[in-house]
């Protein structure tokens, strides 16, 4: 990958909010059109109970702190699990290189 460039998609990075009160809680399993995806974790660890990023690969639900990162690769299949109160914000980026 060295020496290779690094674009995004047009609109990105994108704000991501999993809120309970507005009935989106989480999304199904899917991958993104991309090479590499990125989510920051911008929510308190007290904003939300449940949440996280499900890898079924692994079988794991990667749950991140506030200022913590996860990069994976676009094609990973992954959902958002549901969130049972609060609101998860993320800031997501999906990434090609070029």
């Amino acid at each position: 990958l060295y020496g290779r460039s690094v674009s995004m998609d047009k609109n990105q990075p994108h704000l991501l909010k999993y809120s309970f009160a507005d009935e989106q809680t989480g999304v199904q399993l899917h991958h993104d059109r991309c090479d590499v995806t990125a989510n920051l974790t911008l929510s308190r660890d007290s904003d939300y109970t449940g949440g996280g990023t499900y890898y079924p690969a692994t079988g794991y639900t990667l749950r991140l702190s506030r200022g913590e990162f996860v990069l994976h690769p676009g094609s990973l299949i992954h959902s958002g699990t549901d969130i049972t109160s609060g609101t998860r914000h993320l800031l997501v980026f999906f990434c090609h290189f070029v």
